[in-house]
Parts: C-alpha cells; structure tokens; sequence
C-alpha cells in the first residue's frame, strides 16, 4: 500500500524567490503574474511571501525619496521644485488677467459685449437655432456705443 499524499508537494520558499518576489513587486508587476513566474498560486504566495508583498514598493520608496531629498538639500532645483510640489502643497498659478488703466475693467459692459460681438462675427459664429435672439445693443458689432 502507498502512503504517498496525493496532489502537489509542499512549496518551500528560497531566499532567491524572495528577491524576486521583491524586485517584481517592486516593478509593480501584479501577483496573478509573480505567482505565475514563480509557478505558484496565488495563495501559496501569499502564504510565503507576505512581507515581500506588503512592504517592498514602500521600502523602495522611502529609498527613493531620501535620495530625491539629498539632491534636494545638496542644491538640485529641479529636485527641490518637485519635493516642494509634491510633499509640500505647492503649486504654479497659471493665469493671466487683463485690465484697463489702475486695474479698471477692459471695457463697459455695453463695449464688452459689441467686442465678443465682433470675435463671433470674425469667426463666422451662426446662431444656434430655438435660441433668443440677441439684443439690439449686440446685434451690431460695427457700431460703436454711443457714449464711448
């Protein structure tokens, strides 16, 4: 009679697995796909690599980020811009107002609405049908306001 257990051996974890355990983990490659390099399953490596899984993308992570905050105190601007982005909150403001003389609006209302008149016609805007009409105050973007 054979006392043999049926199915798979027991898997045995090797230190070499582990570091490439962690080196794909590190790469973000999925655990469906190390389980397949290794030729496990997927709950076998879960059971035997489990601190590789957890905690390597967050080891390598901390490396890299000393590294980018030496490079940064050592006088890297690009590296300090980023840190400072990045873990700081610091961020570019991007815009650009226009304004009259002492910060006053560009134009009147009256006049700012004759000038985007004017850009529609330029561009040969038609009006969408079942929209009202403009107001006879736009309806002309060559005539000038009155008290302009």
């Amino acid at each position: 009679m054979d006392n043999t257990t049926p199915g798979r051996p027991e898997y045995n974890r090797t230190e070499s697995d582990a570091k490439n355990v962690e080196a794909l983990v590190i790469a973000g490659v999925p655990q469906s796909r190390i389980a397949r390099v290794l030729k496990i399953s997927e709950p076998t490596l879960r059971k035997h690599y489990r601190e590789e899984l957890d905690i390597s993308k967050a080891k390598a992570n901390a490396i890299v980020s000393q590294a980018l905050f030496k490079s940064a105190k050592d006088g890297n601007v690009t590296a300090q811009i980023f840190w400072l982005k990045t873990q700081a909150g610091w961020r570019e403001k991007n815009h650009l107002e226009i304004t009259g003389k002492d910060g006053e609006k560009l134009f009147d209302d009256k006049k700012q609405l004759i000038e985007i008149r004017r850009v529609f016609d330029e561009i040969g805007y038609t009006e969408p049908k079942n929209i009202t009409k403009p107001t006879e105050l736009v309806e002309n973007s060559k005539e000038q306001p009155k008290d302009s």
